[in-house]
Parts: structure tokens; C-alpha cells; sequence
């Protein structure tokens, strides 16, 4: 051990050693509601010694205090709510400050909003339900126009990173691909409070999602009564979608009841381009897919306080889904150099898709005292059973009947969930630790039929079953001081072990993984005066495959082209290191860094006239960005959010992969503004813009991205109606394409479908709108890594 290691960690010891005092306390109106942003001075002497301010339980805290006499002032908005003398000896945690809940206060209280967007140590926050754009849409689109993320052909990430891990309520959503897609459009925008972009997530959540963490915090009920809210919404981009959602509350004394309700009715049109072209043949195809699309979702939670310290819950939610598309596509084959095609392939695939998903989850909070100090218990189940079927017609260049398949695809995939979670802050440190663990149990079944003469023949060869199964046993303990009012020091660490097992039910194959892996995290934070603020992260993460890219079947797309699974797969780790400074809450700084392992992407050949597609461990990548934002209201009327982003990648390729290294940069630009057009602020309207500069990643030049957008809010009715109008992508540019480079061929991409979108939305709120109180709506999390 060196000496410059020797100095720290005593220098360390004597700062926590240091004898000085802590007073910690709750402000609440008389109604036991808390108060968030009471401000808590201390004076000695009519001096401001230090300053404070209650969170979203009323929860203030106030450290490194020395022996003496001290008044204590509690105010909001500059009021004095309550004056307390104090002498301070001892470590001291005050009784309940109760204030009266006037009009006034309990007016404050309800319209009191915070920023658009807010940046923290480890996450940026964007406030959904203050942002005009967001509104009257699904939470597909809201994603859309969250600062740093990106959402291209229904894939969501963050901007410069690469996979990300989706959360609500702080619960990750275990689907992938199309399934969690269709999932989030389930979801309106109207229940949405926040959407949390987690670059270094703590140890507190589960270490999957390589790049980091997308928390969507839904809205919870804070009035006792009855009330709630309708509406509905419409857009058209070439092809209309409607949808109507509904929620009534009710809450008196220990009983909250909840129960949300919305559908939604859709027509889609998608449109691609595709080729292949390799040293002695290629192909190129195009294809047209129209369908509608149709979904319901029924949502209750109730919970009771079974004490003021003790509180007991369930949720449940369901939710189908229902689609029918008609997709025609040509495939034209060639050889090198392209002169005339040697063959066309035309087909028709009739697609039906039914889903639905079960979701149900109980827990149990024992508050260990009225400071926030809590032992929590949860129990979840996540059921998700989709049926496909798809009827695929090959036609030759003369429209001549070549072939006719039959795919049906049935899964069914359970997972079970049990955790435990202690936050315990105690005198000199801040733990909190829990364990978790999870069972994933996933049976899948394709049944592959030829028809003849309009009979369908199955073909074993070509079916399959398979049963998968993964335990995932979990613990983490995480520890947090503040040393002083400049320095705030927080360290965790989790632990992982996994347990996969896959079963070829006709022949019998099996596979089976073990491993575990630890997961570090650590951050470090100073504040040397008001206006600056810096701080320090690191993360360990992972990505695991899910049990479709581990299925080594093959599923036909069409009678010359399948994708298959690999179950050799490995998963895939990465180190997140950001360093951030943040100037008067506004304007912030952030350099990142993050290095890859063993990440898996799909690999396509062409051999023998069969396009085929499999998984591969064939990426490691250092990374390496900053980003510049700007968030705050100009004037009066205007808000911003505005901001750059430029990421270097530099890719390694295993010796086996055929993927050309093509380090690269890519930079992007964003306005998020807001405008008040009245005095009464019941009329607003947005601009939006982003714009992604063409760039080079991995072995993929991409084109430009960019859109415009811009809308009107209208609160009528004494803000009782909101009526929004939004038009999404103006220019019609917002559409993704590049190329992709091997060392033995090129491939292509394009869309070309509407991107631009008109949406009204409408959301009539009834009942009462006083006395305001928490209700605790718990999703699970469980619901990763499904996809069918």
C-alpha cells in the first residue's frame, strides 16, 4: 500500500471521525401531507449558519453542526411557518414540524413545478408532465423527445451508447425488440410524471443494460376523495391511430384504491429497402408492410396503511394486444458485377400477432421511523403469452405460385421475482443493501407447415420446442456519507450469479451456463460554493442475450431466408466512467468514457441462395463523449432546453468477425423551448429540434437525422381541460439509413414511410383537487430479455 493511499485513507477517517451534529426532521401540514421545498434556516446569533430544504416526504437534514445554541426557521416562499430553539449536543432528530395547511399553502403546494429539465450526479431528469410536447401521446413518442435519447425504428437508446436497459417505477420491463416496443405504446404520456436517464446506475439496481438505465416514473395519486381523469387522442401520419384512456381514484383514511383503463386503435404503414451486395452475388429487396394494430390495458393498485409506520399493496395490470399487417416484398438477386438479375423472389407474408401480458405484484414497507429509514418486501409475477401466425406466399418474376408456408409461433414465459431492501441511515453513514431473486422460465413452441392444394402439412424438420430457464440470485450494499457541506461520498457493490439451462425438446440437445460477476459502483461529488457543482462516477454493467438469440432454431422468414440463435453466446460487459460539472443548475458539462467486452450483434450471409442470420460475440469498444446542455427559463415566457453531444468510437473485432473497424465520431444538436403566449399561462407552444450530423460507428456509416417539431397546449375550463396539437416532424426527415461494411460484402438500409405525424390529444380532469396525499403504485420489473 502507497503512502499517497495511507494519506487518503486517513485524511478519510479523520474527516468522519470529526466530533459534529446532525438535526434531522419532517415538515407537514397538520393533515400529515408533507411539504416539499420548505426552506429550514439555522441561525446562531441572527446568523444563517446553513440552509436546507425538505424533500418529497417533507424530509430535511442537516449535518456537520458543532456544539452550541441554534434557532431553527422552517419557511416556504418566504414565509415563516414555524421558529424552534435548539441546543445542539448530540446527534438530534426533531419531532413532526406541523404547520397549518391554509388555502394559500395547500394552492402553493398543488402548482408549485419544477424545471423541464434537471440534472443530477448521476442522471438527467426530464419532467414529462411540465413539457407541452409530451402530452397526448404514448410513452413510445415521449421517449422520442427526451433530451440524450434516441428512438430510431421503434429502438431505443442513448444517445453515444449502445444497448439500454427500460425501466418504470424504477422496475425493469423484461421485453425486448417489438414486444417492449408495443408494450410502451400501451402507456400514455398523460400517466407519466419524469423520465430518468440513468447513465451510472447505483448498485441498488440490477446490473443489466450495458450502457445504462431509462426510468420511467409514472404519476401517483395525491388527493383523498374521489377523482380522475378522461381522454383520447388522434394522429395521422399517412395512416390514423385513436386512442381513449380513463383512471378514477379513491382514497379515505388507510384505503387507496386506483384503476386505470385505456385502448388504443391503430393503422401503420412501414416501408424498407435493403441489399447485399458481395464479391460474386448480392441481393437487393424492398418491402411494404401495411396492418392495424389494436390494444387494451386495465391497471388497479390499492394500498393500506396498516400503521403510520407500515404499509401493505398489490398491483395488477393486463394487457392485449392484437395485430394484422400484409407485408410485400421483392427480392432481387444478382451477380457481381450487377449487369441483370439472375432471379426474382416475390412474397406476400400475412401476419397475425395476438399478445397478452399478465402482471401482479405484492409488498409490504415497514417505515423504521418517520425519517425515511425503511425495510421493504415485494413479491412479483410477469406472464407474457403471445401467439403469431404467419401464412408466406413466394411468387416468381411472372407472378406464378412458388411456395406456401405456414409459421406459428406459441410462448409462453413466466418469470418470478422475490426482493428485499433496507435504507438505514445511521449517524456517520448511509447504507442501503437488499438481495433479489429471480426466476425466468420460458417454453416456446414453432410449428412450420407446407401447404398443398390449400392444405397445410407439417414438417417436423422444421419445428421446434424449446424450454428455457435462467435463475438469477442477486445482493447488493451500498454506503454514502457526507463529509462536509463541499463533499459527498457514495460506494456500492452488487453481486450476480446466474444459472441458464436450454432444452431441444424433439432431440433432446441441451445447454446449460453458470457464472457470476461482481458489479462495482462509486461516486464522488463536490460542491465548493452555490453556483458549481462536480462529481465523479463509475459503473460496471451487463448485457445478457435473451432466450430468443439463444435458440439455435431456425425461424423462416421466408422459404430462402431464416435467422437462427446462438447458444454459445456469452454475455457482454461494460465499465461506464462520466465526470460531470454542473453551473448554477443550468448549464452542464459531462466527459464519459466506457469500454466494451464480448458485445453481441447479428451477423447476415449469403450462401447457396439462402439468406441467413445469426448472433456472435464479436465486438470490444472504447468510448469516449461529452455533452453540453443548457436548461433554464430565459424569461418569463420562454424555457429551454438546448444542447450538443459528440462521441468517438473506436472499435477491436475478434479475429473472426467480418465486420470492417471503422472508428468514427458523431455529433448532435437539440432545442427543446417552451413559450407562454398569455399572462395566465393557458396557452403554450413548443419548438423542438433535433439533428444528428452524419457519422461512423463500429463498421456502419449512417446518414443524417433530424426533425422539427412544434405544437400548441391549451388549459380551459379553470385548467380543468387540457387540449394539445402537436406536429411531429415537420420536414418529414426524420428517417434513419446507412451502410454497412464487411471485409466480403456491403449492405444498405433505408425507410422511406411518413415520419411526419399530426397529433390532439384531450384530458378532461373530474372530483377533488385539495388535500393532497401519496399513494404508492409499485410495477415489476421483471420483464427483460422475453422476446419471441
Amino acid at each position: 500500500m502507497n503512502r499517497l493511499t495511507i494519506t487518503l485513507i486517513l485524511l478519510l477517517c479523520s474527516l468522519i471521525s470529526q466530533a459534529q451534529f446532525s438535526i434531522k426532521g419532517k415538515v407537514l401540514t397538520k393533515e400529515k401531507v408533507p411539504i416539499e421545498y420548505a426552506e429550514i434556516q439555522l441561525q446562531k446569533d441572527e446568523v444563517l449558519i446553513k440552509q436546507a430544504f425538505s424533500n418529497e416526504l417533507g424530509i430535511f437534514n442537516i449535518d456537520n453542526l458543532a456544539t452550541g445554541q441554534y434557532k431553527l426557521k422552517a419557511l416556504y416562499l418566504g414565509s415563516i411557518l414555524k421558529e424552534l430553539n435548539i441546543h445542539l449536543a448530540q446527534d438530534i432528530v426533531l419531532e413532526d414540524i406541523l404547520v397549518e395547511g391554509n388555502n394559500q399553502l395547500e394552492e402553493i403546494v398543488i402548482k408549485a413545478e419544477k424545471k423541464l429539465i434537471e440534472r443530477k450526479a448521476d442522471r438527467l431528469v426530464f419532467n414529462t408532465s411540465n413539457s407541452i410536447t409530451a402530452q397526448g401521446m404514448d410513452a413510445m413518442e415521449s421517449l422520442s423527445n427526451t433530451p440524450m435519447v434516441k428512438v430510431q425504428n421503434d429502438k431505443i437508446s442513448i444517445i453515444g451508447k449502445s444497448s439500454v436497459t427500460v425501466m418504470i417505477d424504477d422496475r425493469i420491463i423484461h421485453l425486448d425488440g417489438d414486444a417492449l416496443a408495443n408494450y410502451l405504446k400501451t402507456l400514455r404520456s398523460d400517466d407519466i410524471e419524469k423520465i430518468e436517464v440513468i447513465t451510472s446506475p447505483p448498485a441498488k439496481y440490477e446490473a443489466a443494460g450495458n450502457s445504462g438505465l431509462i426510468n420511467i416514473i409514472l404519476k401517483k395519486n395525491k388527493r383523498q376523495g374521489l377523482y380522475g381523469s378522461v381522454g383520447g387522442s388522434f394522429s395521422y401520419n399517412n395512416k390514423r391511430t385513436m386512442g381513449i384512456n380513463s383512471n378514477i381514484n379513491y382514497q379515505k383514511d388507510k384505503w387507496n384504491f386506483s384503476l386505470k383503463a385505456n385502448a388504443n386503435d391503430g393503422r401503420n404503414e412501414i416501408k424498407n429497402n435493403y441489399s447485399y451486395t458481395g464479391t460474386k452475388n448480392g441481393l437487393e429487396n424492398t418491402s411494404n408492410q401495411t396492418g392495424e394494430y389494436k390494444s387494451q390495458s386495465i391497471d388497479f393498485t390499492t394500498n393500506y396503511q396498516v400503521t403510520d409506520l407500515a404499509l401493505v399493496g398489490l398491483t395488477y395490470n393486463y394487457t392485449n394486444s392484437n395485430s394484422n399487417n400484409t407485408k410485400n416484398g421483392v427480392m432481387e438477386y444478382f451477380s457481381v458485377p450487377r449487369v441483370v438479375n439472375d432471379s426474382i423472389l416475390k412474397s406476400t407474408i400475412y401476419n397475425d400477432d395476438k399478445t397478452s401480458y399478465h402482471t401482479f405484484n405484492v409488498f409490504y414497507d415497514q417505515k423504521l421511523d418517520t425519517l425515511g429509514n425503511k425495510l421493504s418486501f415485494g413479491i412479483n409475477y410477469f406472464n407474457n403469452s403471445p401467439e403469431t401466425k404467419a401464412q408466406i406466399n413466394d411468387f416468381n418474376s411472372a407472378n406464378t405460385l412458388k411456395n406456401q408456408i405456414l409459421n406459428q409461433s406459441l410462448l409462453n414465459y413466466n418469470v418470478w421475482s422475490a426482493n428485499i431492501d433496507l435504507n438505514y441511515d445511521l449517524k456517520w453513514i448511509n447504507i442501503e443493501t437488499g438481495a433479489k431473486f429471480t426466476n425466468f422460465d420460458n417454453k416456446s413452441k414453432v410449428y412450420f407447415y407446407t401447404i398443398e392444394d390449400g392444405t397445410p402439412l407439417y414438417d417436423p424438420t422444421k419445428s421446434n420446442k424449446f424450454n428455457y430457464k435462467e435463475d438469477n440470485y442477486a445482493a447488493y450494499i451500498s454506503l454514502g456519507k457526507k463529509l462536509s457541506d463541499k463533499w459527498e461520498i457514495k460506494g456500492g457493490l452488487r453481486f450476480e450469479q446466474t444459472e441458464v439451462k436450454g432444452t431441444l425438446i424433439d432431440s433432446n440437445e441441451k445447454f446449460s451456463k453458470s457464472y457470476h460477476k461482481w458489479f462495482p459502483t462509486a461516486y464522488i461529488a463536490y460542491n465548493p460554493h452555490d453556483d458549481h457543482a462536480f462529481s465523479f462516477s463509475y459503473s460496471k454493467r451487463i448485457n445478457r442475450p435473451n432466450s430468443y438469440i439463444l435458440n439455435p432454431f431456425k425461424y423462416y422468414g421466408n422459404t430462402y431466408s431464416y435467422t437462427s440463435g446462438n447458444p454459445n453466446l456469452n454475455p457482454s460487459f461494460t465499465d461506464n466512467y462520466e465526470l460531470n460539472y454542473v453551473f448554477k443548475s443550468t448549464l452542464s458539462f459531462s466527459l464519459n468514457y466506457y469500454h466494451i467486452v464480448d458485445s453481441f450483434d447479428q451477423l447476415s450471409v449469403l450462401e447457396n441462395g439462402y439468406f441467413k442470420e445469426s448472433w456472435y460475440n464479436m465486438l470490444n469498444s472504447d468510448n469516449y463523449g461529452i455533452d453540453v446542455s443548457y436548461n433554464n427559463k430565459v424569461i418569463s415566457w420562454w424555457e429551454t432546453s438546448t444542447g450538443a453531444n459528440y462521441y468517438f468510437s473506436s472499435p477491436f473485432y475478434s479475429a473472426e468477425a467480418k465486420q470492417k473497424r471503422m472508428p468514427g465520431s458523431t455529433f448532435s444538436y437539440y432545442s427543446q423551448n417552451t413559450i407562454n403566449l398569455n399572462q395566465e399561462k393557458t396557452i403554450n407552444a413548443f419548438l423542438n429540434w433535433y439533428h444528428m450530423l452524419p457519422n461512423k460507428e463500429d463498421n456502419t456509416k449512417y446518414n443524417e437525422y433530424m426533425t422539427l417539431s412544434t405544437g400548441l397546449k391549451l388549459k380551459l375550463l379553470e385548467d380543468k381541460l387540457s387540449v394539445n396539437l402537436t406536429l411531429y416532424d415537420i420536414f418529414n426527415t426524420g428517417k434513419s439509413s446507412g451502410t454497412m461494411y464487411f471485409t466480403d460484402n456491403t449492405q444498405t438500409y433505408s425507410n422511406d414511410w411518413s415520419s411526419r405525424k399530426i397529433i390532439i390529444g384531450a384530458t378532461y380532469q373530474f372530483g377533488n383537487s385539495k388535500n393532497k396525499k401519496a399513494i404508492k403504485e409499485v410495477n415489476f420489473e421483471d420483464k427483460n430479455r422475453s422476446n419471441i
